[in-house]
């Protein structure tokens, strides 16, 4: 059933399809069905067509964890509509690394003043410059 053109890869990913459709449906599909439904295989799980794919995975004891980053161009017939929670979720997004970047910029800077010796109060301190010192500087 599996001709010689896909790579051992591929080869494993449609036997495994195979195995687990039921012999007697599996032996009603004509030569053509099963060439398609192994064109189609390949097509959705092996090949990317993607310039950026990195795939790491990273354990820690017992437990493994991975990452995907993939880029490229989207190629995709059907294109996927951005719904109002999507949306949602990404306006929140930016809006929460806004304020955390700005909060950052914020603590920088007050602790740059610090550094310095500034006071724009005399005789008050929010006491950041003083933990910050103890805790990195000492």
């Amino acid at each position: 059933m599996l001709p010689n053109k896909y790579s051992d890869q591929e080869q494993a990913i449609i036997t495994r399809f195979f195995k687990s459709i039921p012999k007697d449906l599996c032996a009603s599909l004509s030569n053509d069905q099963v060439k398609a439904i192994e064109a189609a295989i390949v097509t959705n799980t092996v090949r990317t067509g993607h310039c950026v794919d990195l795939r790491p995975t990273i354990g820690f004891g017992k437990w493994h964890y991975y990452a995907v980053l993939l880029a490229g161009r989207d190629r995709r017939s059907d294109k996927r509509k951005n719904g109002s929670l999507s949306l949602l979720c990404k306006s929140l997004g930016i809006v929460v690394g806004a304020i955390l970047l700005f909060m950052s910029a914020v603590l920088t800077m007050y602790l740059i003043k610090s550094a310095l010796g500034i006071d724009i109060f005399k005789h008050f301190s929010f006491g950041v410059w003083d933990a910050f010192r103890n805790t990195f500087l000492s």
